[in-house]
């Protein structure tokens, strides 16, 4: 297994599909419908569009799955809460 180490553990901007600029990325809760900027793990920099990503809402705590393809690119979201991507399938 490969140990990653890094003083940031979380990144804001990765690529998504054959975007080729570092982006933001926001999500929707099912729940309470807010809106949430994603914080990806630090190795991540790059997945598909048919990767599903779990989340975990910062206001309500839901924890739901959604496909990559159904994320928002969002580089004005540096005032929404983040929320960390907790799992990459």
């Amino acid at each position: 297994m490969e140990e990653h180490t890094t003083d940031a553990p979380f990144r804001a901007k990765i690529c998504i599909g054959s975007c080729e600029v570092l982006c933001t990325w926001a999500a929707i809760c099912p729940k309470c419908d807010k809106h949430f900027r994603l914080l990806w793990p630090f190795w991540v920099l790059h997945i598909p569009l048919h990767r599903v990503v779990d989340l975990r809402c910062p206001f309500c705590q839901h924890s739901f799955s959604v496909v990559a393809v159904s994320l928002i690119s969002h580089n004005g979201s540096e005032g929404l809460a983040g929320g960390l991507v907790e799992g990459l399938n």
